[in-house]
């Protein structure tokens, strides 16, 4: 089997573009959830939900054949992202 970069590259842009039309699905999805925590005063950052999160993408990187660690590393800076526009979310207090 001959290996064409070209074509390797092509796939990956491909994966890119699903990527980040999934991302940008989570993050309306998360602004949702911020936006409910604002409004209930719930705090920005659930670390019981985080810890189940992990759990679970560690599990799905392994039947994926995927580093775990990579993917909590993405995810982890994918969750402080979501923590910091969650406290942007939080009504000032005069």
């Amino acid at each position: 089997m001959t290996v064409n970069l070209q074509e390797l590259r092509v796939q990956i842009d491909a994966i890119d573009q699903q990527m980040i039309a999934l991302l940008a699905e989570r993050f309306q999805l998360t602004e949702e959830v911020g936006k409910y925590k604002a409004e209930h005063q719930l705090p920005p950052q659930d670390t019981a939900r985080e810890a189940q999160q992990f759990v679970k993408i560690a599990r799905l990187s392994e039947q994926h054949g995927l580093n775990p660690q990579y993917a909590s590393d993405i995810y982890r800076l994918i969750i402080d992202i979501v923590i910091a526009r969650h406290q942007e979310l939080l009504p000032v207090k005069a």
